[in-house]
């Protein structure tokens, strides 16, 4: 049967096809183990100064109560929701901390739930998404295999997602699929929802709901105990209105507007974007934007991934492949995917 992501693989050159990117062709045996090398401090330190961001968004408007700083807090929120899901992703690759227990805990309790994301639901949806990447398997393929779309169609998406429709769809699709148990491998964000099914079983369901309320009564005690207990608002309108606008453009910058959905060849279908410090708080936070990277070599944890950038661009990985690198920030990933 026909599916409406089927990669057309005639569109990819032979040797995007057959010659696969191996990080071993441009890195030593002693910097791939260096680069793998988990460091427990960096990893709380990054957990730390996202936790203090968004601390900060609560405080500005708990201070100076106004509308400036209510926006301020929301995009602030909606970004660090973003990088919360980024850490939870880091963690499932159980190679940001040094153990498998701190990347399962820390991961599923301090990231992933905050954002109605269990670490278990997340991990295999993120490996499929590796090994099937593009292709009609891939659970993230529906969000990136139409660009670039027009200009019009790209104002549309940012309407709905300023909206809030592009939210509440995604937020139920969280709480009545995935936190149930009643989705596979990530189906429930809207991609192949004809694949929905019931093996996770009710007793995960019960318990990711029973982490989801516990983890929110501590959020909202907190800032009810500073006497602002109205501020937990904030993080659900930030859900709602602002972070599924920095999702989308985040998604893109990985992987939309490339040559190819799939190809054997990471630079093909996978793009790093050089962001600035405004970028990095909102589109690219915990080192997300060296994605190029992160395919190329899963297991490096990203507060490493700089540094890999920087041999592999001396190394040539990103020469005869531009598309690959972007060096001009987010504004011109917005232009390539409405370039159609």
């Amino acid at each position: 049967m026909h599916n409406k992501y089927e990669v057309d693989m005639s569109s990819v050159s032979d040797s995007a096809k057959t010659v696969k990117q191996k990080a071993s062709d441009y890195l030593s045996v002693g910097q791939i183990r260096y680069l793998k090398s988990a460091s427990d401090l960096r990893a709380y330190l990054m957990f730390a100064f996202n936790w203090l961001l968004i601390a900060f968004a609560f405080f500005i408007v708990a201070v100076w109560p106004n509308i400036i700083t209510v926006i301020v807090a929301l995009f602030i929120l909606g970004g660090r929701q973003l990088g919360l899901g980024i850490l939870l992703h880091e963690c499932s690759h159980r190679s940001f901390f040094s153990t498998q227990k701190q990347n399962d805990l820390v991961g599923h309790w301090l990231a992933g739930i905050p954002v109605l994301v269990p670490i278990d639901f997340y991990r295999p949806y993120h490996f499929t998404h590796h090994t099937k990447t593009g292709t009609d398997e891939d659970p993230d393929v529906g969000n990136i295999a139409q660009y670039p779309v027009s200009k019009d169609s790209f104002k549309r998406k940012i309407i709905r997602d300023f909206l809030g429709l592009s939210g509440l769809k995604a937020t139920s699709a969280l709480l009545f699929y995935v936190l149930p148990g009643r989705a596979g491998n990530a189906v429930s964000l809207g991609v192949n929802s004809d694949k929905i099914g019931t093996d996770a079983g009710w007793k995960m369901g019960l318990r990711n709901y029973l982490h989801v309320v516990s983890f929110h009564l501590i959020f909202f005690s907190i800032l009810a105990a500073s006497g602002h207990a109205s501020l937990y608002a904030l993080w659900w309108i930030a859900y709602i209105f602002t972070h599924p606008f920095i999702i989308r453009v985040r998604q893109i910058a990985e992987h939309g507007a490339m040559p190819a959905l799939a190809s054997e060849d990471v630079r093909h279908t996978t793009r790093t974007t050089i962001a600035n410090w405004w970028e990095r708080l909102l589109f690219a936070p915990n080192y997300v934007n060296y994605h190029c990277e992160h395919h190329l070599l899963p297991t490096v944890p990203s507060y490493r991934l700089s540094e890999m950038h920087r041999i592999l661009k001396l190394r040539g990985f990103y020469k005869s492949n531009e598309e690959a690198l972007v060096e001009k920030g987010y504004p011109e990933i917005i232009r390539l995917a409405s370039a159609g």
